[in-house]
């Protein structure tokens, strides 16, 4: 056998030992096993998928921060109109009974009047200039 027919295969599998390092040189120099799709396809598939979840996992997180303002928002109105409602039922209660002069159910109607006051006013409660319990409607 000649050495000038081993010289081309010599040439080939030093550019392939040349390529393989070059290859792991990249590779610790950046910390990642798949700098190019065409290094792993079939990683670079599944790092594709990872991609669309983290951005709708951060999409979700996004979604969730900015509902969440306008939700404790409306807990704190509904919080008050219960307060207001339960005053009202012991008012009312408190009115019913046939022992109460006339002058102060007057006086009880008039601050059953104020809860009703006071819950339409929590019912109109707004969070940066949309009505929280408004549905479509942009007025009170």
């Amino acid at each position: 056998m000649r050495v000038a027919n081993m010289l081309p295969d010599i040439q080939y599998q030093m550019q392939l030992s040349q390529q393989a390092l070059a290859t792991a040189t990249q590779q610790v120099s950046t910390g990642l096993r798949v700098n190019q799709l065409s290094d792993d396809p079939a990683a670079s598939a599944n790092m594709v998928v990872s991609l669309a979840s983290s951005a709708n996992v951060d999409q979700y997180t996004s979604n969730v921060n900015s509902v969440l303002p306008r939700m404790q928002t409306a807990d704190s109105a509904m919080s008050s109109i219960v307060t207001s409602l339960n005053s009202a039922v012991t008012l009312g209660t408190s009115g019913a009974s046939s022992a109460i002069l006339t002058g102060s159910k007057q006086s009880i109607a008039v601050q059953v009047q104020s809860v009703l006051s006071s819950v339409i006013s929590q019912a109109n409660t707004s969070y940066n200039g949309v009505y929280v319990f408004g549905g479509s409607e942009s007025t009170t």
